[in-house]
């Protein structure tokens, strides 16, 4: 898959999403909300300390504590106010995963405030090594580190030291900000737009559609930036989050993934739709690389292929899926094929799923379920109702469930020995079962 090379920007209220496309498509969907914090810099206060996890639990201010590992190193005990970064959102119950050495990324470098030193890409020429070094060098100030990526071996030294230079007086505000606050307080967050610029330096275009976003962006990031108005943006980042979120992606030649997500670990189910099942299975390894990244799924994944050709089929597959995910900046890991026939990997949790933050996971019953539940409550309520004509006042999806079921309904009006009028209220809950007298 080719590097990210555009942003799609589409601003809203209480919730901003941004699609980061590759080639034309959609590959990355984040969302900001007041609630998502990934990024921010707390002052925190250390609610409980847990020796056997060799962390700590700290109030943010938040609906969970968050996860501070390596709580011994820092010597901070319960009570005590501490700086902390969050590196991970708050998912599946748990809350965000916290740091305490905060690092502010731009395109071309990160300032580490806390972490003296110089670090470089590992894969770097000697050249350009040895030229960011130097530079490093003369960037660098006593009591901050540097962390340059690989953009930067591209860039003079006036531009980098101009982004070190934004990143110094963000902390020198958050900084002043620590001093004037108490425990737990929100002491800084990042722009989503600046920290999806920092991850990915090679987006050459930044399409925003509102107007008051667009200028703000403009300001900070330049001709980098364009305007686009009628919705288009939108439109299109709206479109690639339904599909991210349907439960079924269709495959070429007519097969299909079935995703679903669980508790504990997301489900993939290759179909082949009537068509060739080697196809369906190969089409099935790019497809699933790439919804991974697109869905944010985290944890353990199990891959159910169409089965033929044996373990060695598999294995192949296995192989071909791992290559598949070697592009996803997420860590993911292939682990080969499992007793049960089932190809297992996991990939690291970054954040809450798209699915976690737009989709409930109840228990509600099925319209199906919900429409004979109605008709055994009318059985019940007629016993108390003799002679009266009665009304179902349900939810379309249940009305329409029971049309479905007509010699359920003839049953239950012969039980009663009386017709049954059915109603559909819009808005009206699936459980939420009326029965009333006629006049």
């Amino acid at each position: 898959m080719a590097a990210p090379d555009e942003i799609l920007y589409a601003w809203g209220p209480g919730e901003s999403r941004l699609g980061l496309m590759s080639g034309g498509r959609v590959v990355e969907i984040a969302i900001a909300r007041p609630a998502l914090v990934a990024g921010a810099v707390f002052l925190g206060r250390v609610a409980e300390m847990a020796p056997a996890l060799d962390a700590a639990f700290v109030e943010l201010g938040l609906e969970r504590p968050g996860f501070l590992p390596g709580a011994a190193a820092l010597g901070i005990s319960r009570g005590q106010a501490v700086l902390v970064q969050v590196r991970a959102d708050a998912q599946g119950g748990k809350g965000p995963v916290l740091t305490a050495r905060p690092t502010l990324a731009g395109r071309w470098l990160a300032f580490a405030p806390l972490a003296p030193g110089i670090a470089l890409p590992p894969d770097l020429p000697p050249d350009a090594a040895e030229r960011l070094t130097v530079l490093a060098a003369r960037l660098a100030e006593p009591g901050g580190g540097l962390l340059l990526t690989d953009a930067a071996a591209g860039r003079g030294e006036d531009e980098l030291a101009a982004e070190l230079e934004s990143l110094r007086a963000e902390w020198a505000a958050i900084d002043q900000a620590r001093a004037q606050a108490r425990a737990p307080a929100l002491l800084w967050r990042p722009d989503p737009l600046a920290r999806l610029l920092a991850a990915h330096p090679g987006v050459a275009r930044v399409r925003v559609d509102d107007a008051a976003a667009y200028a703000q962006a403009r300001r900070r990031f330049g001709p980098l930036v364009e305007h686009r108005r009628g919705g288009e943006v939108a439109g299109e980042v709206d479109e690639a989050l339904d599909a991210a979120l349907a439960p079924v992606v269709a495959l070429p030649g007519g097969g299909r993934l079935a995703i679903e997500p669980t508790l504990a670990l997301t489900a993939i189910d290759v179909d082949s739709g009537g068509g060739r099942p080697a196809e369906a299975n190969r089409a099935a390894v790019e497809a699933i690389a790439r919804q991974l990244r697109l869905r944010a799924i985290g944890g353990q994944v199990a891959v159910d292929f169409i089965p033929g050709g044996g373990k060695a089929s598999l294995f192949k597959l296995a192989g071909a899926l791992k290559r598949a995910v070697a592009a996803d900046p997420v860590p993911t890991h292939v682990f080969g094929v499992g007793p049960l026939g089932l190809v297992e990997l996991t990939r690291e949790r970054r954040g809450p799923a798209l699915a976690e933050l737009f989709c409930e996971r109840d228990s509600r019953r099925t319209a199906a379920a919900a429409a004979t539940a109605a008709l055994r409550r009318a059985v019940a309520e007629a016993a108390h109702r003799p002679g009266r004509a009665l009304a179902l006042t349900l939810a379309p999806e249940v009305t329409a469930a029971l049309a479905r079921l007509p010699e359920a309904v003839a049953e239950a009006e012969a039980r009663i020995g009386r017709k049954l009028t059915l109603r559909a209220e819009p808005g009206r809950g699936r459980d939420d079962i009326l029965v009333e007298d006629l006049p």
